[in-house]
């Protein structure tokens, strides 16, 4: 009764209660949470445990992969999928993304690499129907998603998960993931050496820490 006499007297006094969030995705133990609506700044950016996000009403997009440890002659190995973009519009409602089906074993986890699949249903089991994608473009852990992301939506025309405005002219999208093999060791290390000076004291710990557990 107490609590209730104070809130009362706060919302008299003018104070507000922060705003609910319309839509909650909550994600599978099999799923790491990339990006949010075209963005990599959800909250931990090196991907720790975010197991939900809260979102708007409306339209909205994540980007998704699976990591997780397969089982393999004995031993365990772990599967990073490509990125997946899914879009989707939902009001009022907690949505829970997964995988398709359940990859326990190398057999699963080839056949997801084929033909990968997500599903994306209601707290009462109706399905929501989502866009698809499996991201193309060139990205890496260090250097992030939000390019090859913010390239895939000028494309596709999702303005809505755009920060900055972006000429499909200058930013060439290939239908296709493109894999680029470095010619040498030299190159490849070369390569993250860059990539790892360029980030902040904070986001090197950050990484330091996330590749340890890999």
């Amino acid at each position: 009764m107490k609590k209730v006499v104070i809130l009362s007297s706060l919302l008299a006094a003018g104070f507000t209660l922060p705003a609910m969030a319309d839509v909650k995705v909550e994600l599978s133990p099999d799923l790491t949470l990339l990006a949010v609506n075209g963005s990599e700044d959800f909250g931990e950016k090196w991907y720790s445990n975010t197991r939900e996000v809260n979102l708007n009403d409306g339209d909205n997009q994540v980007l998704v992969r699976i990591e997780k440890l397969i089982p393999q002659a004995g031993d365990w190995a772990k599967f990073n999928s490509k990125p997946m973009v899914v879009s989707f519009n939902a009001n009022n409602e907690i949505v829970k993304l997964s995988p398709a089906f359940k990859i326990d074993g190398i057999q699963a986890q080839n056949a997801f690499e084929k033909a990968p699949k997500l599903d994306l249903r209601t707290k009462s089991n109706q399905a929501v129907n989502f866009n698809f994608a499996v991201l193309p473009g060139s990205y890496s852990v260090l250097t992030g998603y939000e390019k090859a992301l913010a390239a895939y939506n000028s494309k596709q025309g999702n303005s809505e998960y755009l920060s900055t405005p972006i000429q499909s002219a200058s930013v060439p999208v290939t239908t296709t993931e493109t894999v680029i093999q470095p010619s040498n060791q030299k190159v490849i290390f070369s390569s993250v050496q860059s990539d790892f000076l360029s980030l902040s004291d904070v986001e090197r710990k950050k990484f330091l820490q996330w590749a340890i557990i890999q």
